[in-house]
C-alpha cells in the first residue's frame, strides 16, 4: 500500500441536475492512470451518506473511510484532470495545508463569505488569501481538521442546507483554516487551474503559430474544469480526453 493517497467524491445525487458521472468519468480516466503509473492509492467516494441533504459534503469524511493509514492525502473535485506526466504533488509540501488562491470571481467570493459570516462571528477572511478547495493537500495530522467540518455540519445542517448560489464546504473551511491558525501553503496555478476560459489558457500562441498546443496542456499539471455551464463542462473534458488519452496508457 503507497503511503499516500488521491481520493475525490463522484457521487449521482438528485439533489443535482445532471449526473456526476456525466463528466466524472473523464476525471476519473485520468486520476486513475496518474495513480497506477505513480504507485499511489486512488479512492473514489461514489455513495452519498445519509447524514448530508448534498453530496459535495461527503468529501468531508476523508478520515471515516481511511483513518490514519496515509500519510498524505490530496482531495480533488471530480471536474479536475492530472496531466498524464505531472510530477509527485506529494513532494510539494511537509506538513503544511495547501491551496490555491481564488480570485476567479470576487462577487461570488464576497457573496459566499457573507453568507457564512453568521457562523463565525469573530473570524475576517482575507481575500488576499481565500482559497479555492477543489485541490486540497494534507497530511494526516489535519484530521481534526476534518472532524471539525462534520461536527459543524450536524450542528447547523438546518441553516447550512438553505444556503444557495454560494458554494459550500468551500467557504466554510475557508472561515475554519483561519479560525484555527492552520499552517498554509499557497500552491500556484499550475496544480489548480481553474477558471480556465478566463485566463483564456484553451488557447495557443496565434502568433507565432508554431505549436497548436493549448496553454493549459503546456503550462499545467491539474486541469480544473468549472467556472462554466455543466454541459459545456461535460463537453470540454470528453474532448480533451479523447485527444490526450493516448498519452496515459
Amino acid at each position: 500500500m503507497s503511503k499516500n493517497l488521491i481520493y475525490t467524491t463522484a457521487i449521482n445525487h438528485d439533489t443535482s441536475t445532471f449526473n456526476n458521472t456525466d463528466y466524472s468519468q473523464y476525471c476519473l480516466n485520468s486520476w486513475k492512470a496518474w495513480c497506477d503509473k505513480n504507485n499511489t492509492d486512488f479512492l473514489v467516494i461514489d455513495k452519498h451518506d445519509s447524514r448530508y441533504e448534498y453530496p459535495v459534503w461527503n468529501k468531508d469524511l476523508i478520515f471515516e473511510h481511511v483513518g490514519d493509514k496515509y500519510d498524505k492525502i490530496v482531495y480533488v473535485d471530480s471536474d479536475t484532470m492530472i496531466k498524464w506526466d505531472a510530477p509527485s504533488p506529494f513532494d510539494l509540501y511537509d506538513n503544511e495545508f495547501c491551496t490555491s488562491t481564488d480570485r476567479a470571481s470576487l462577487k461570488w467570493i464576497l457573496n459566499s463569505i457573507d453568507s457564512y459570516q453568521q457562523f463565525f462571528p469573530d473570524v475576517k477572511i482575507n481575500l488576499d488569501t481565500y482559497f479555492n478547495s477543489g485541490v486540497c493537500m494534507f497530511t494526516k495530522e489535519h484530521r481534526p481538521i476534518f472532524d471539525s467540518l462534520i461536527e459543524f455540519y450536524e450542528r447547523n445542517s438546518a441553516k447550512l442546507d438553505k444556503i444557495k448560489g454560494v458554494g459550500k464546504v468551500q467557504t466554510v473551511l475557508n472561515f475554519m483554516l483561519e479560525e484555527k491558525n492552520v499552517k498554509r501553503k499557497v500552491l500556484p496555478p499550475t496544480w489548480n487551474l481553474f477558471s480556465i476560459h478566463k485566463k483564456n489558457m484553451f488557447r495557443h500562441n496565434w502568433q507565432l503559430n508554431e505549436d497548436m498546443t493549448p496553454f493549459f496542456i503546456k503550462y499545467a499539471y491539474i486541469w480544473h474544469f468549472t467556472g462554466f455551464p455543466i454541459e459545456d463542462r461535460t463537453k470540454i473534458m470528453k474532448q480533451v480526453w479523447e485527444q490526450y488519452k493516448e498519452y496515459y496508457a
